[in-house]
């Protein structure tokens, strides 16, 4: 009953996602677009750096984090309407487990594959869709491309690698506020990591430009007028 329940709940949020939605990728630029931000927490502060660039294929995003005791390394490739094509992932705890994710993609199922050293386990699955799937690795990029407006909501099913799963993934726009001088978007999103708060830039290039989560606050690094931002 539990498991029939839970298909029932995707399949609705699935459908939520299968309704006509624009995605605005016009800003993103032909050489890679560096966003780095620094992060800060009691068990320690850290640094999170988002690049992405528009191909002949379509776009590609690479993502890193780095914490005490923690690494993340994420890249995805997408086509020119944000269907994902292939990501990999690497996440390394405490210099001693290391989780390495694979995933391909096709017209109506993903392949998606981890293996876990040093125990050399390997978990894999297949799954059908027939609408859009958000990758792991475009869950930084989405908020900027959506159409965001106070009171908007977006659901989609998007890929939870740690389970290889469908989950949904939801986006709220709360509001507007100030961000260091720039007018933000400020949104709730809801994923396999858990809840966030994010800020937007409600023009221009749509920057994220801070993130808060539980026990951590995360900020985009602005560059002085005339210095350029750090890459």
């Amino acid at each position: 009953m539990i498991t029939r329940f839970f298909f029932l709940v995707l399949a609705a949020v699935t459908c939520r996602a299968a309704e006509p939605q624009s995605f605005d990728t016009s800003w993103i630029p032909a050489k890679p677009e560096v966003l780095t931000y620094r992060s800060t927490a009691e068990q320690g502060d850290g640094l999170y750096q988002v690049s992405v660039w528009r191909t002949a294929d379509g776009i590609e995003v690479y993502i890193n984090i780095i914490t005490p005791g923690f690494t993340k390394s994420v890249w995805g490739a997408m086509a020119a309407d944000f269907h994902p094509r292939e990501s990999k992932g690497r996440i390394v705890v405490n210099d001693q487990i290391c989780m390495t994710t694979d995933c391909a993609y096709k017209p109506d199922r993903l392949h998606i594959a981890t293996l876990m050293t040093p125990y050399n386990r390997v978990i894999e699955n297949t799954l059908s869709y027939s609408n859009l799937v958000v990758d792991f690795s475009q869950t930084p990029l989405l908020p900027r491309i959506l159409p965001l407006k106070p009171g908007a909501e977006f659901t989609f099913a998007s890929l939870n690698p740690r389970s290889n799963s469908l989950v949904p993934l939801t986006i709220r726009v709360m509001g507007k506020g100030i961000i260091h001088g720039t007018l933000c978007y400020k949104i709730e999103e809801s994923d396999f990591e858990g809840q966030s708060t994010s800020w937007i830039e409600a023009s221009g290039r749509h920057r994220v430009m801070r993130i808060e989560q539980p026990g951590r606050v995360t900020e985009l690094i602005l560059a002085p007028e005339g210095v350029p931002a750090p890459k």
